[in-house]
């Protein structure tokens, strides 16, 4: 598998998201969350297509405890990069946050199994935000005790990613999709790419709704049906699949390092793999013509926590 060679590390341009390892999550998954068998099972799949980056959290439940049960099975050369997140920490004063942030990075590093852990992310951007000068200098002590490896920011789309680019951290992650052009249009990833920041995506294909067929959705769901019609055109259009064509559409974006893509089974990490390897960049053409079909997509068919709420 491809990777992309940032801040001296070598990433796989996919890379596992494990929060379905810990919690059940997503609209399509209808089996749960996966037993420790099946979890070692996705891991061992993921490892076995070139994928060399995990995503986790201290918020995904038990994912961090699956992760560091499986990496004893898996020699320390063949190890691979570990992303989590912390979160919940205490604002009150420098030594509270450095007390809270110090608990997290320790609880993170006994459940992984790790003395280090190779990049640390605050789980919401609003952590940052809420106390940056003090937050740098945790990090930083962090990094100069061997604590950390790497520090990072995790943002939603309604944040402003010049302050995160702005921010001095070496890795973002945010969610961004084929119907999502907001920080496109305002320049917002441009700001993190210029920055040289590692850039992971998440939310590629939107808690699943890319895979809806418009004639079988659910009822609630009906405003979003104008959404997929045109984005089935598409794929009709261009010859492809939903898979392929959410991801060709990102992947086709300067400035993208990783997507950080689930799986409830080992055999979505098998076919997300084979998709990839498929997957061919998008013209400027049908860029334009995406740009202009999603430009203006309504924002709860962007926000899955407003899905449900629409009537």
């Amino acid at each position: 598998m491809r990777t992309v060679n940032i801040k001296g590390l070598d990433i796989s341009v996919l890379s596992l998201g494990t929060v379905q390892l810990g919690v059940n999550y997503g609209i399509n998954n209808k089996d749960g969350k996966p037993s420790m068998e099946q979890s070692f099972g996705i891991l061992d799949a993921a490892m076995s297509t070139g994928v060399n980056t995990l995503d986790t959290a201290a918020g995904y439940g038990d994912s961090e405890a699956v992760i560091g049960s499986w990496l004893k099975t898996v020699p320390a050369d063949k190890r691979p990069f570990i992303c989590t997140k912390a979160k919940h920490l205490d604002h009150t004063s420098l030594d509270t946050l450095r007390a809270s942030l110090q608990a997290s990075v320790d609880e993170s590093k006994r459940r992984l199994g790790l003395s280090q852990l190779p990049l640390l992310m605050l789980h919401s951007c609003d952590e940052y935000l809420e106390d940056e000068e003090n937050m740098k200098i945790c990090f930083r002590e962090l990094k100069e005790k061997g604590d950390i490896l790497y520090s990072g920011i995790s943002a939603y789309a309604h944040h402003d990613y010049r302050k995160i680019a702005e921010s001095g951290f070496d890795a973002t992650q945010i969610p961004l999709n084929i119907f999502d052009w907001r920080q496109i249009d305002n320049g917002g990833l441009q700001a993190l790419k210029d920055s040289g920041m590692i850039v992971f995506v998440r939310s590629v294909y939107l808690q699943g709704l890319v895979f809806q067929k418009p004639e079988e959705m659910d009822p609630k769901m009906e405003f979003a049906k104008e959404t997929l019609v045109k984005f089935r055109a598409l794929c009709e259009k261009y010859g492809t699949d939903p898979a392929s064509l959410a991801l060709s559409f990102v992947l086709s974006l300067p400035g993208v390092t990783s997507l950080v893509l689930g799986a409830e089974k080992k055999e979505q990490v098998l076919q997300n793999a084979v998709t990839f390897e498929n997957i061919r960049l998008l013209t400027k053409d049908q860029m334009d013509e995406i740009h202009e079909n999603f430009k203006d997509t309504e924002f709860r068919v962007l926000t899955p926590s407003e899905w449900f709420n629409a009537m």
